[in-house]
C-alpha cells in the first residue's frame, strides 16, 4: 500500500470516527436531558411548594409591617400557578384578593404581567362582565422552572 493510500485511509477513518463521536455526544445529551425531565419534582410537589410560599408570605405579615413585603405581582403569579396546576381559573376580583394590595395597584400589575407576556386575560363566557386570568405557557414555564429550582435546593 502506498503512503498516499494509507494517508487517505487514515483520513477516512478519522472522519468516520469524528462522526461517531458527534453522534455519541448527541445521544448522550439527549439521554441526560430526558433524565433531567423525569427526575424533576412531581406536580403535587410543585403545588405544595407554591402553596408554602404563599403561606409564608402571609404569615410574615403577622410579625412585621405590611409595607415591607409589597410584591403584588409575585403573590398573583404564585396564586395563578396553583390555579393553573389545579386546572382552575381566577377572575380579576379573586386574583386581586390574593395580592394584598389596593385594587388599582393590583389591576396595574395585572396589566403589566400581561404586557410582559406571562398571563392571558379572557372574558368569562358564563358572565361577560368578568375577566378570567391565567398563566400562559411562558408564565407557566417560568414559574415551573423557578419552583423546580426551589425543590432541588431543599
Amino acid at each position: 500500500m502506498s503512503n498516499e493510500a494509507a494517508i487517505g485511509l487514515v483520513n477516512e477513518l478519522a472522519t468516520r470516527l469524528s462522526g461517531i463521536v458527534e453522534e455519541f455526544g448527541r445521544r448522550t445529551d439527549s439521554l441526560v436531558a430526558a433524565s433531567c425531565e423525569t427526575d424533576g419534582p412531581d406536580e403535587e410537589t410543585l403545588i405544595r411548594i407554591a402553596g408554602r410560599l404563599i403561606d409564608q408570605r402571609k404569615r410574615r405579615r403577622n410579625f412585621l409591617p405590611d409595607e415591607l413585603f409589597h410584591e403584588p405581582a409575585w403573590d398573583m403569579l404564585l396564586s395563578l400557578f396553583v390555579a393553573y396546576r389545579r386546572r382552575q381559573t381566577l377572575n380579576i376580583k379573586s386574583l386581586v384578593s390574593t395580592a394584598d394590595a389596593p385594587v388599582t395597584t393590583s389591576q396595574r400589575w395585572i396589566e403589566h404581567l400581561d404586557k410582559l407576556g406571562l398571563i392571558t386575560r379572557v372574558i368569562d363566557p358564563a358572565d361577560r362582565r368578568r375577566i378570567e386570568v391565567s398563566l400562559n405557557e411562558s408564565g407557566h414555564n417560568a414559574m415551573t422552572r423557578y419552583l423546580e429550582d426551589v425543590a432541588r435546593r431543599q
